[in-house]
């Protein structure tokens, strides 16, 4: 939530105060080197390709949490991925302490610098249910202008550096499946700040002072640090009027299982227009269904 006095400390550099809309790496453009076609159960797996890592463009005009400089004229890879029922995992190997950029098939940005203690400087991203569609590729470096060699590898597994625990998923940078969450709009003024301003989530990826005028309203940060990990709903993380905190009722009003919200002491979009007192208490199964989802939330 950044104030005006918060842009002041850094007016020094204007781009942690610029909306993500000032987007510099061209998702759009045919990639440097391949495009990869990849369908779920694909062999040899890994998958990979030697590029050159590195350019002239800073990645974090793809997010604040982004770092490193990437070619941003155009991708380094396309992947168009068949999903299927096993993760989907990027990563890098090289020599050099490489960083790496993906814009992915629901049209959302994903960084990674270090993996964990095991990749030494070696990124990777993992999405547990992975969307079928492209996927845009950048590998970064910390310095402008280097140009190391690196290998990019497309696995449905874990990363494979030696000394990795065979239940490394737990250490993973994941990417949260966020289909069933309503994520509403971006018109709170904190919108596009690089952090999650709605106070349905907790997590680090959320402000301290978060007010209920921004439940639904920060639409684009919350969503990409959900994906990323680094936020919970409120529901989820149990705090917040946890799901098992509230007394749901049972199933008698003539609304129920309706998959609308119709008991009067919630709002938000999954709840009816026009709920009744009677209703109160007797439509469990919708409202507890939609509270999991955070479509709606206890006034």
């Amino acid at each position: 939530m950044m104030s005006a006095s918060r842009c002041a400390v850094f007016a020094a550099v204007p781009l942690l105060c610029l909306a993500s809309t000032a987007q510099a790496l061209n998702w759009q453009a045919a990639p440097l080197y391949e495009t990869i076609e990849l369908k779920s159960g694909f062999q040899p797996d890994p998958h990979q390709i030697s590029i050159s890592a590195g350019g002239d463009i800073d990645a974090s005009e793809a997010g604040p949490n982004c770092s490193g400089f990437v070619n941003g004229e155009t991708p380094d890879l396309d992947i168009n991925f068949q999903a299927g029922q096993y993760p989907l995992t990027i990563y890098v190997e090289s020599e050099a302490d490489t960083t790496l950029v993906v814009y992915d098939a629901n049209g959302n940005w994903h960084c990674n610098d270090d993996y964990s203690t095991t990749s030494g400087n070696n990124p990777a991203l993992q999405w547990s249910s992975a969307p079928s569609g492209n996927y845009n590729v950048w590998v970064g470096t910390f310095n402008p202008g280097e140009m190391p060699q690196a290998v990019v590898k497309v696995s449905e597994r874990d990363p494979e550096w030696t000394g990795m625990p065979s239940d490394s998923s737990s250490s993973t940078t994941p990417v949260n499946n966020s289909g069933d969450i309503e994520w509403g709009d971006n018109t709170s003024r904190w919108a596009n700040d690089g952090e999650c301003d709605d106070p349905r989530f907790a997590g680090e990826g959320v402000h301290s002072l978060n007010v209920d005028e921004d439940r639904y309203h920060d639409a684009v940060d919350c969503q990409s640090l959900y994906e990323q990990g680094r936020i919970t709903l409120a529901s989820e993380s149990g705090t917040v009027n946890s799901s098992n905190d509230i007394q749901w009722g049972d199933n008698t009003s003539q609304w129920s299982n309706d998959g609308e919200c119709d008991d009067p002491r919630f709002a938000g979009p999954g709840v009816n227009a026009n709920n009744l007192a009677e209703d109160r208490y007797h439509d469990a199964a919708d409202c507890q269904s939609l509270y999991g989802q955070g479509q709606i939330y206890l006034q």
